[in-house]
């Protein structure tokens, strides 16, 4: 295996089945099926987790587990994809891509027609497995398109064609808004999205003619998943348990020392899942370091953003609990709107807003610009490279994160701001698959790739736990007939709200100030990052050192 610190060239490349001699719209044809079947893990992030409390109703006594259909999701994915990423560097990237659609597709059957909570969260990790379709169609498209199409085709993949980020927003608030359509339509529409994607990526896209000539390593393999998927189960239901509940300590502990056997491991190995000096050099390490990083801001805001609108106003806020009180003194002579209610918390940021009235108002505005920021960053790391593009994304991971600490209120501050930072949000997923396809031999390429979505997923869950924790840290309660309580939804039993389900301004401030840090951290360390400088070649980086030699400071 090539040492890519070294400076011997390794021998060039396979036939890969490259569409060198083909037309433009060949090309972009496969480029578009292959988009439009990545999009699969996205759509039901747009669709199916702002709809969670909706869901939440439809499975009475779950209660706050109702996050577990989430937190499995992306355990399963995170766990899951970087086993993957190498199985399709070895058995064929389109095969992979296939089996996943396959996965996927039964997950979603499964949601769509269940009533039982296990079965349910069954169906939602067979759906998770899709979280790799990203990841393998990166190296599709490095091994079957030509390379001067190849930056601008990872740009498309990791931003999509509007699909999930503008339809699938908008058509999730039509169908949860409508009378007479529950949750299970959006599965159903999952189904025929993926009956309708899978057979055209069979029958447009050809299979890559490379294979990584090794074996898997099975007990590698056992050994990453574990330690992926228990530091995640660890971080992402963290803020549920209480970070130091003995069992969910011993999960982090078991999978810290899960990975630290997965790395010696792979160093004695002849055929290593992923090469570590690959994994540790800067030209990986670094954009492993950024993501991480820029993954928080993405999780916390993509949490924070739909729980805040969606929270209702102080006013609507008392007339709710008026009506919930009211029916309890039904029979006494008592008018819902005669009861005290007193809110001890600032919620001034509420808007109240429906699934579709978050997508109208703010979503769809910040996602339209990230599906044109995302094409664009690929189409300049192919010219000028991707770190300036990257450089541009995590200085508005940063503004905005701040401007958001310091104004979250109203629908046209957040859609405004929200349009920024859909230009960060573009420049982030599409350059950082760029640098990594630049950074990776062939047969490192799905396994590496694999490694960022690691890097995105536990990201993203430590900045959805973050800010669960500050929420957590300041419930807003409610003083209604001479009783404290917690603002939020009442078991249907007891009729007793065990847990906050609305908080105070101040959580929100506090979580957008720790989402500015990570982002200021992201934006330091592409700063410094050396990797990126020259244009990216769609696959060629490894070859040689494309570090500038004479340059000792940052550009």
């Amino acid at each position: 295996m090539t040492d890519p610190s070294s400076g011997a060239a390794p021998p060039p490349e396979n036939d890969t089945g490259r569409l060198d001699g083909a037309s433009r719209a060949r090309i972009f044809t496969v480029i578009a099926v292959v988009v439009l079947f990545a999009e699969v893990a996205p759509l039901q992030y747009t669709m199916v987790s702002p709809a969670a409390q909706l869901i939440g109703r439809s499975f009475p006594g779950v209660g706050s587990n109702i996050a577990w259909m989430t937190i499995i999701f992306g355990l399963v994915g995170g766990a899951a994809t970087p086993i993957l990423g190498k199985l399709s560097d070895l058995y064929g990237k389109r095969n992979m891509l296939l089996a996943v659609g396959v996965s996927f597709l039964i997950g979603s059957v499964i949601c769509a027609t269940t009533g039982d909570w296990t079965l349910f969260l069954i169906g939602r990790a067979f759906q998770a497995v899709a979280i790799a379709a990203a990841t393998v169609a990166y190296g599709l498209i490095r091994d079957l398109i030509p390379r001067r199409y190849v930056p601008l085709a990872i740009g498309l993949v990791s931003t999509g064609l509007g699909v999930s980020g503008v339809g699938g927003i908008m058509l999730s608030g039509v169908l949860t808004d409508t009378a007479g359509w529950s949750y299970k339509a959006l599965f159903w529409f999952l189904v025929i999205y993926t009956l309708v994607t899978l057979p055209l990526l069979f029958l447009v896209c050809p299979e890559t003619k490379f294979r990584a000539r090794q074996k898997l390593d099975p007990m590698g393999a056992l050994l990453l998943a574990g330690g992926v998927g228990f530091a995640l189960l660890y971080v992402s239901n963290g803020a549920n348990v209480g970070w130091t509940n003995t069992l969910y300590l011993a999960y982090l502990i078991l999978g810290i020392v899960l990975m630290a056997g997965f790395i010696a491991l792979e160093r004695r190995v002849s055929q290593p899942i992923i090469d570590m000096r690959l994994l540790f050099s800067p030209n990986v390490s670094t954009v492993l370091f950024v993501a991480f990083f820029a993954a928080i801001v993405v999780g916390i805001q993509a949490f924070s953003i739909p729980y805040m609108v969606s929270t209702p106003g102080h006013d609507a806020l008392v007339a709710m609990t008026q009506q919930g009180a009211g029916a309890k003194l039904k029979g006494l002579g008592v008018q819902p709107n005669q009861i005290p209610v007193k809110v001890l918390g600032d919620v001034g940021y509420g808007l109240g807003f429906t699934l579709l009235g978050l997508a109208f108002h703010v979503q769809v505005w910040g996602s339209s610009v990230s599906m044109v920021s995302g094409a664009a960053s690929g189409q300049l790391s192919g010219k000028i490279g991707a770190r300036k593009p990257l450089l541009i994304g995590m200085l508005t991971f940063a503004l905005t994160s701040g401007v958001y600490a310091a104004a979250h209120h109203g629908a046209l501050t957040l859609a405004l701001v929200g349009i920024v930072f859909g230009v960060g949000f573009g420049a982030f997923y599409a350059t950082t698959p760029n640098l990594l396809v630049e950074a990776s031999p062939p047969e490192q390429q799905g396994i590496t790739a694999g490694m960022l979505g690691v890097s995105n997923s536990i990201g993203t869950a430590v900045g959805t736990a973050i800010a669960a924790a500050f929420q957590a840290a300041h419930p807003v309660r409610l003083v209604v007939l001479g009783q404290t309580v917690f603002a939020g939804t009442p078991d249907p039993k007891t009729g007793v709200t065990k847990r906050a389900g609305v908080f105070t301004d101040a959580a929100y401030t506090q979580i957008f100030i720790a989402c500015a840090v990570a982002g200021t951290i992201a934006l330091v360390g592409t700063y410094f990052m050396r990797a990126g400088r020259t244009a990216s070649t769609g696959g060629l980086g490894y070859l040689s050192n494309s570090e500038p030699a004479k340059e000792t400071a940052p550009a």
